[in-house]
């Protein structure tokens, strides 16, 4: 897919690309911004997520700037999972346990 390829060689300092054609074929708004996906503690985790919205594919590698349509960063961020917290006074009690939302792919973004 083009759209993967172009995006995967995208350069903090490459801000002119055919993304735009891409964004048209897909229905974005045609604005876009720059991500960066932090790096995982979990071992499981991919080093070049998948992620699809409206047809547009794209793999990013983390710990670099990757231009994007707003859509697909904001529906990156918008990814979220639940864990299990423990009560900050009684770590031990089970009772005491809360289910926490956490983002599932923390990002740092600029337009």
């Amino acid at each position: 897919m083009a759209t993967r390829k172009l995006a995967d060689s995208i350069q903090p300092d490459e801000s002119t690309t055919n993304i735009e054609v891409a964004m048209q074929q897909h229905g974005f708004s045609g604005k876009t911004c720059e991500i960066k996906l932090f790096k995982s503690s979990d071992r499981n985790e991919p080093t070049t997520p998948f992620f699809g919205i409206n047809g547009y594919a794209i793999t990013i590698q983390r710990e670099k700037w990757v231009r994007v349509p707003v859509e697909m960063a904001d529906h990156i961020e918008s990814l979220a999972y639940t864990v299990r917290e423990a009560d900050e006074e009684e770590p031990d009690n089970p009772d005491k346990v809360r289910m926490v939302e956490q983002p599932r792919f923390p990002l740092q973004r600029r337009d």
